[in-house]
C-alpha cells in the first residue's frame, strides 16, 4: 500500500513544520519511535498543527475537496481557459487522476497524523495534570480532524450511505497507526460510517474533560465537532439526530446569521472570523498559492458558477454581491488585499439550520422546517414572500435549492445531490440527465498497484456520464 505505507513513514518523523514536504517524505531519512515523539504537550501541540497544516494543504481541504464538490456538479461552467480540473469537471476520469492521487494521500495523512496524537495521548504517562490538560484537547481535536478526513475520503471513493448501499466497499479504517508493510483492507460504507460516529463520540468525551478549553474557529473546536455529526446523520437520513447535533452545533457557537450586503462580502473578503463561521482553514494575507489557490481556479483559470445557477438567485440576494457583477471568482475569489486567499469554509451556521430544514421536512414537521429555512432564506433574500412558502410537501424542492444556492462554491454540491438521489445535467448541461448517487470515483492506481490491500472498486466507470 505504497501511499499510505509513504504516509506511516512520514508519520514517524517528529511532527514539526518546516516546509511543504516535510509530513509526505517519500523516503525519511530520519525517524524516532512514536513513544519518543510525544514526551511534553508541546509535541502535542506540534503534531496537531501538522494535522491542520495537512488538511489545509491545496491538496485537501485547501483546495481539491472544495473544487470537486462543485466542479462535478452541474452548478459550474469551465471555459477551459486552462486544463485545470478540467478533467473532473468534464468526467475524464482516470485511475491516474492527479487531484484525487492527492486527496487521497493528504486525506490519509491528515488521517494517520490524528491516529498518532490518539494513539500516544490515550496512554500519556508523566506529565503534569496542566499539560494532561493540553493533551487532552489535543486528542479531542484529533479525534474530531479523523473523522472528518474520514468522511471526506469514504464521500469521495464510496458510494453515498444508503441502505442499497451501505454494504458496499468505502475506505480504509484507520483505527490505530499502520506499521510499516502492513497489510490493510477497505470496510463497508457502514463500517466507515460508524467508525466516524465512533470518532465523534471520543471528541466530546476528550472536550468533556473537567477542564479542558474549547478550541477557536481555526480548529476542530465543540462546535465543529457537532457540526460535523449533524452532516454526517443527514447523510444518513437519521433525521432526529441530525436536527439534535444541529442544535448543539448553533448552541455551542452562538452565532448569528448575516443580512447585509457589506456584512455577507466581509464573510469572503476579509480573514476575520465572522458570526457565521464555525470552522474554516485559515490563511495569511502574507501567503502566496499561485496556480494552487481555489481563488485562481475560480478567478482565473476557467472554473466559474454557471448562468443557469446564477438566474436562480432573487434579483436583491445580498448574495449576488459575489456572484454578478465583474467581482472575478465569485465567493471563491480571495480577499481584497490578495486574491489568492482567503479563509477556506468547512462549516457555517447557514448549513445547519438548513440541515434542521431538511430533517424537519423529511419527518412532516413542516412548520418547524419553514422556521429553520426562513433563518437564512430571508436574511440573503430580503424581497422573500414567506407566506407564499406552504407548511406541506411543497417545502422540500424550496430547501434543496436554498441549500444549493446558500453552500454554492463550497464544496457541497456533488456530495448532496448524490445523497438526495437527484438526477443532474453536468459539465455545463453537456450531460444530462446524469444519476449522480450510482457513480463512485476510483481509488487511485497507485494505490491499488502497490500491493498492501486496497482493491479498486469493480465497475467504477460503468456509470460515468453518457
Amino acid at each position: 500500500m505504497k501511499k499510505i505505507f509513504s504516509i506511516v513513514l512520514a508519520g514517524c518523523l517528529m511532527l514539526t513544520i518546516t516546509s511543504c514536504n516535510d509530513f509526505l517524505t517519500e523516503e525519511p531519512t530520519t525517524s524516532v519511535p512514536d513513544d519518543a515523539a510525544f514526551n511534553t504537550a508541546q509535541d502535542y501541540i506540534n503534531a496537531l498543527n501538522g494535522v491542520y497544516y495537512t488538511l489545509g494543504t491545496y491538496r485537501f481541504l485547501g483546495r481539491d475537496v472544495l473544487a470537486v464538490g462543485d466542479a462535478a456538479a452541474d452548478l459550474t461552467a469551465h471555459s477551459a481557459a486552462t486544463s485545470h480540473f478540467y478533467d473532473i469537471y468534464s468526467y475524464q476520469i482516470l485511475e491516474t487522476n492527479a487531484y484525487l492521487e492527492e486527496i487521497w494521500r493528504y486525506g490519509y495523512a491528515a488521517i494517520d497524523r490524528s491516529a498518532r496524537i490518539i494513539h500516544a495521548g490515550t496512554s500519556a504517562t508523566g506529565l503534569t495534570p496542566s499539560d494532561m490538560l493540553t493533551v487532552d484537547q489535543c486528542v479531542a481535536q484529533a479525534y474530531g480532524t479523523r473523522a472528518l478526513s474520514t468522511f471526506i475520503l469514504t464521500n469521495i471513493f464510496g458510494l453515498p450511505y444508503s441502505e442499497q448501499n451501505k454494504s458496499s466497499l468505502g475506505i480504509v479504517n484507520v483505527e490505530a497507526p499502520i506499521a510499516a508493510f502492513e497489510q490493510v483492507q477497505r470496510v463497508s460504507v457502514e463500517d466507515n460510517y460508524r467508525f466516524i460516529l465512533s470518532d465523534i463520540v471520543k471528541a466530546k468525551e476528550f472536550y468533556a474533560k473537567e477542564g479542558v478549553e474549547d478550541a477557536g474557529n481555526f480548529y476542530m473546536n465543540k462546535a465543529a465537532v457537532s457540526a460535523l455529526e449533524a452532516r454526517v446523520r443527514l447523510y444518513m437520513k437519521d433525521y432526529e439526530g441530525a436536527i439534535n447535533a444541529a442544535k448543539q452545533a448553533i448552541a455551542l457557537r452562538k452565532g448569528s446569521i448575516v443580512s447585509t450586503t457589506d456584512d455577507y462580502k466581509k464573510m469572503f473578503k476579509e480573514l476575520t472570523i465572522s458570526s457565521e463561521d464555525i470552522f474554516v482553514i485559515a490563511k495569511s494575507e502574507t501567503d502566496y498559492l499561485s496556480a494552487n489557490a481555489l481563488s485562481t481556479l475560480y478567478g482565473t483559470y476557467g472554473l466559474s458558477v454557471n448562468p443557469n445557477t446564477i438566474a436562480e438567485y432573487a434579483a436583491d440576494d445580498i448574495r449576488l454581491s459575489l456572484l454578478s457583477g465583474d467581482w472575478a471568482g465569485g465567493k471563491m475569489g480571495g480577499i481584497t488585499s490578495n486574491d489568492q486567499i482567503q479563509n477556506l469554509p468547512v462549516f457555517r451556521l447557514p448549513e445547519l439550520y438548513l440541515t434542521m430544514a431538511e430533517a424537519y421536512a423529511a419527518t412532516g414537521n413542516y412548520s418547524a422546517a419553514k422556521e429553520s429555512l426562513l433563518e437564512v432564506a430571508a436574511k440573503r433574500n430580503p424581497s422573500l414572500d414567506a407566506a407564499s412558502i406552504k407548511e406541506d410537501a411543497t417545502i422540500i424542492p424550496v430547501i434543496a435549492k436554498e441549500r444549493k444556492l446558500e453552500l454554492c462554491q463550497e464544496g457541497h454540491r456533488f456530495f448532496d445531490a448524490r445523497r438526495l438521489n437527484e438526477v443532474i445535467n453536468v459539465t455545463n448541461g453537456t450531460n444530462k440527465n446524469f444519476d449522480v448517487a450510482k457513480f463512485v470515483y476510483p481509488i487511485p492506481s497507485k494505490e491499488v498497484n502497490s500491493g498492501f490491500g486496497v482493491v479498486q472498486t469493480t465497475g467504477w466507470d460503468a456509470n460515468l456520464p453518457k
